[in-house]
């Protein structure tokens, strides 16, 4: 008779974005995890939670968190825009730099599995900035040893958000257009549902797996 697993601990970074917040409401009704702390640089809707440990802490002082701290899950949902974040440093600083600082704290502190929201597209060699610094990320992080990597590369995320986009919205109609058309290679450009996209980051949590795995728009759309 197989011993049934005790029950995990995650750790949320980003977890007031789109997609952190469908994650949230997964963790949260699972009877697979006991524990998730959410880690963020201001109280969040869920401070209160029976289930939530919430750290209040910028990512520049990552390195405060207490030296016991370890999780069996991290899932990094962080992402902005660079309109939002004011300037392109100020958008790789979040996109890629604190995407980095928590892959470093992960390979210290018990090397919990590693789930990362990057981009269809990513690549550090591209001319598009968005495009190379999601792909730095992705690079920086393959190459530190992390004993278990998912990387979640979506197409344009389409679904409920605190926030409108105008650039966004029109990029999902263009982008459904080109989606729709019968050619295989524009077939990738169709919009990813965030609710899709949070309930395979769910899934692949609770495998234990080891190594890297990377999931394309086509692997998250098999989860709608």
């Amino acid at each position: 008779m197989s011993k049934e697993k005790p029950p995990k601990v995650a750790m949320v970074v980003g977890a007031t974005g789109a997609t952190g917040q469908v994650l949230m409401a997964s963790l949260l009704a699972s009877d697979h995890y006991s524990e998730v702390i959410v880690l963020h640089y201001r109280t969040t809707p869920w401070r209160d939670h029976l289930k939530v440990r919430e750290i209040v802490l910028s990512l520049d002082q990552l390195q405060d968190l207490e030296p016991g701290l370890t999780v069996d899950v991290l899932f990094c949902c962080l992402g902005t825009t660079i309109k939002k974040a004011g300037s392109k440093p100020a958008f790789a600083k979040v996109d890629r730099d604190y995407v980095l600082a928590l892959g470093q704290w992960a390979v210290s502190h018990g090397q919990p599995s590693f789930h990362l929201i990057s981009a269809h597209g990513a690549d550090k060699r591209s001319l598009a900035f968005y495009m190379k610094v999601k792909g730095e990320a992705e690079s920086g992080l393959k190459r530190m040893g992390l004993r278990s990597l998912s990387i979640y590369q979506p197409s344009l995320l389409h679904g409920e958000r605190n926030e409108f986009r105008l650039m966004e919205s029109i990029g999902f109609y263009v982008m459904s257009l080109l989606g729709s058309l019968p050619v295989s290679g524009l077939k990738a450009l169709r919009p990813t549902r965030i609710e899709a996209l949070a309930k395979l980051m769910y899934q692949q949590s609770l495998l234990d797996v080891s190594g890297l795995q990377v999931f394309r728009p086509s692997d998250i759309a098999a989860c709608e």
